[in-house]
């Protein structure tokens, strides 16, 4: 993949899962305090859902992000959702992108045509 993310991303980039609504967003903030606020309201006024009913599970930064990550292109690491034995087993899918950084959607877009050319190749092997 040749998307890298933008050092604007390496310094700012949080992933901000909630369970109310049930969602995985990524947003560029100060701290994770900042984070979790402004994926909260942006939360309530999409999913019109009142702001002290918003319930935040998880939040991270790219720098932690990068520490529990397994992929070899260190940048899919934000993307990894799920790992076992050393490997991505899966992905986060659907996020919402709360930021306009270029950068962040072009590696999404990449990882998800290079999980579909996978996708279609395995079909085919198995139609032959």
């Amino acid at each position: 993949m040749n998307t890298q993310l933008s050092e604007r991303c390496r310094a700012s980039l949080f992933r901000v899962r909630m369970t109310t609504p049930a969602v995985v967003a990524f947003v560029l903030a100060d701290s994770r305090d900042s984070a979790s606020r402004k994926v909260r309201t942006a939360m309530a006024m999409l999913y019109d859902v009142p702001l002290q009913e918003s319930r935040v599970e998880d939040v991270r930064s790219f720098a932690t992000l990068m520490r529990a990550g397994v992929s070899e292109d260190r940048d899919l690491r934000v993307f990894e959702d799920e790992v076992q034995d050393g490997t991505v087993s899966a992905w986060i899918t659907a996020p919402l992108f709360l930021t306009n950084d270029t950068s962040l959607l072009g590696k999404w877009a990449e990882l998800y045509a290079d999980l579909a050319t996978q996708a279609a190749n395995a079909a085919i092997r198995r139609a032959k």
